[in-house]
């Protein structure tokens, strides 16, 4: 039996690539509930140009120009707790909301946890293509203002996706974003796991690992099956530019970036532990870090409001 939840402190990392022109339909709307400010919630779904359907929720009040995409963490969706929580609260201020399911190559994703009861074939650098085709999506719905928020994994998505999109007015709040390293990461699978990191990442055969090697734990998910080039999706710090458009160290990508970011720490925090202490060697005045004092990896209780009033402020 694998692990599903709750997360045990892991850390991982991720690479896209650059994405591929989106053709995207847009299929039938439906209205699904209605709050007491005046907005309505409404699902939409697009297409990836492989076919693949995606969804979202888009909370909307009336003529609205400035919307606000989340994006969740690792094998989340669009309805847990933490993304319901910051919709409302974004949307009590006054903005548009789009919470989006990333598939995981899954057609139409439903709103559970990405099972780790699966073979792992998803790719990651697709969940940063799916980010561009929900922006794409919105300039194409006259959206003045587009910022993008990220919980965890999807904070260093969010980052990665700014990083293609190229347009500096972007605003990024990242909660909680993962924080991996090269070393860190290669150390962990060769030590804990008894795993050739160097030698999966510097090839191109397609494989199970646990056909070759011992099972490991990927993406929180204990003795996980997972293909040789997921693995490196998620896990390649090789920083080759001619095969990657950029760095996948968060702390590279965020001293390279153009856009005004924002990151909200908690001290608390039970998945990547003393993460606040990790953005110290980001040297960017484009970046402000709030550090929430007792806040643990999804601001539960009060803290989550610390984090809104912070983002508006």
């Amino acid at each position: 039996m694998v692990e599903q939840w709750p997360f045990k402190p892991f850390v991982t990392g991720s690479n896209p690539v650059r994405p591929k022109k989106l053709h995207y339909l847009t299929f039938l709307i439906v209205c699904l509930t209605t709050n007491p400010i005046s907005a309505s919630t409404q699902s939409f779904k697009i297409q990836r140009d492989d076919g693949i359907t995606l969804n979202a929720n888009l909370s909307k009040k009336l003529k609205n120009d400035s919307v606000y995409m989340i994006v969740h963490g690792t094998r989340g969706f669009k309805t847990m707790e933490i993304i319901k929580s910051l919709e409302q609260k974004i949307l009590h201020e006054g903005h548009d909301v789009l919470s989006i399911n990333l598939s995981y190559g899954i057609n139409d994703r439903n709103d559970s946890f990405l099972s780790c009861d699966i073979k792992h074939t998803h790719n990651e650098h697709e969940s940063v293509r799916e980010i561009i085709n929900w922006y794409e999506y919105l300039l194409s719905k006259n959206y003045k203002k587009i910022t993008l928020v990220g919980h965890s994994r999807g904070g260093l998505n969010i980052i990665q996706a700014a990083a293609l999109i190229n347009n500096k007015d972007i605003e990024l709040h990242l909660l909680a974003p993962i924080v991996d390293t090269y070393r860190g990461t290669r150390d962990y699978y060769t030590t804990e796991h008894n795993l050739p990191y160097e030698q999966i990442i510097q090839n191109n055969e397609e494989y199970i690992i646990s056909d070759k090697y011992p099972s490991i734990n990927f993406l929180f998910c204990e003795n996980a099956q997972v293909s040789s080039s997921t693995f490196r999706s998620y896990l390649d710090f090789s920083e080759n530019r001619n095969k990657y458009p950029f760095t996948f160290d968060i702390l590279k990508l965020l001293n390279e970036s153009d856009n005004k970011i924002f990151i909200y720490s908690g001290t608390a925090d039970e998945i990547v532990l003393d993460s606040y202490k990790m953005f110290k060697s980001v040297n960017s005045t484009k970046i402000d870090h709030y550090i929430i004092d007792d806040g643990d990896h999804f601001f539960r209780d009060i803290y989550l409001d610390d984090v809104i009033d912070l983002m508006f402020d």
